[in-house]
């Protein structure tokens, strides 16, 4: 019995997969298995296997429906916007650029939602770590919602330490994800060495998710994580179009201004409950 969420959960993932590797081919996309290297192949067909079979297994096991839900609308978005119009059209350099002789470099218009959709499945995978983790805080604290069928004590009444652990390991996750995307991205500043930039972000990125989860658990601040969380899914959003004005550079460059919304977030949050308004977070 324990294994049947587990199994019907990586089953939906494969499925899902299936689907979105089967419409990517369909529409003209280079992403069979020959497209890439064997670790690059594990990455891309294995993250969408991961992204879809997390918040199935979340759903299953913990009833939590918000990652359920997010995917959803994220996978719906996606084949959406890849198949109704004007679709993907696939253009030569040289027609751009009106050169004599074409180049041979293609150009995908109106298109590859589904191939960066894939190749930041780890982006993904962590908004939707977050909104369940919102969700489930939220469902065992408040008695106006259903409770879950199972609570681990680090949620329910944690020690600091417990805490501590938690958003401990969520920071590394989300530190990993969001250096990762900037590795790709190539993200960089003019006065500072790539590893320096890297290095500066990544602590960013982890302080960005370890304090608002810290504090989720300890004093039960939703709006630093909940802000989290909706800036994860709009950044991972943004990452499915080609665009160089993607939000992840201010995200993980600027991450002190992010951290100080947080802080502001939180304290205002802290000071309704003090002042014992309606709009307090029951």
């Amino acid at each position: 019995m324990r294994h049947r969420p587990l199994a019907a959960s990586l089953a939906f993932g494969v499925l899902h997969a299936a689907l979105l590797l089967a419409v990517a081919l369909y529409l003209g996309y280079a992403v069979g298995p020959d497209a890439y290297t064997l670790l690059g192949l594990f990455w891309r067909y294995g993250g969408l296997v991961v992204v879809a079979a997390l918040p199935v297994w979340l759903a299953l096991r913990f009833r939590l429906a918000a990652p359920l839900v997010a995917l959803l609308a994220a996978s719906g978005y996606v084949l959406g916007v890849e198949l109704t119009p004007p679709g993907p059209t696939f253009r030569d350099v040289a027609e751009l650029e009106r050169l004599a002789e074409p180049t041979g470099i293609i150009v995908v218009e109106h298109g590859l939602y589904i191939v960066h959709y894939m190749v930041n499945a780890s982006v993904w995978v962590v908004g939707f770590l977050l909104t369940g983790l919102v969700e489930a805080a939220a469902r065992t604290r408040s008695s106006a919602l259903p409770g879950l069928p199972v609570a681990p004590p680090w949620l329910t009444a944690p020690t600091n330490r417990q805490a501590a652990a938690v958003a401990g390991v969520g920071g590394v996750l989300h530190a990993l994800a969001m250096t990762w995307l900037a590795v790709r991205l190539g993200v960089t500043v003019t006065v500072w060495s790539a590893w320096s930039v890297l290095a500066f972000g990544a602590v960013g990125a982890w302080l960005l998710a370890a304090a608002p989860i810290y504090f989720l658990l300890t004093r039960r601040l939703f709006a630093p994580v909940t802000l989290l969380a909706a800036l994860v899914l709009l950044d991972a959003r943004a990452q499915l179009t080609a665009s160089v004005d993607g939000p992840h550079s201010l995200y993980f460059g600027a991450w002190f201004a992010v951290l100080a919304l947080f802080a502001l977030a939180g304290c205002v949050e802290a000071a309704l409950r003090r002042l014992d308004l309606p709009a307090r977070i029951e």
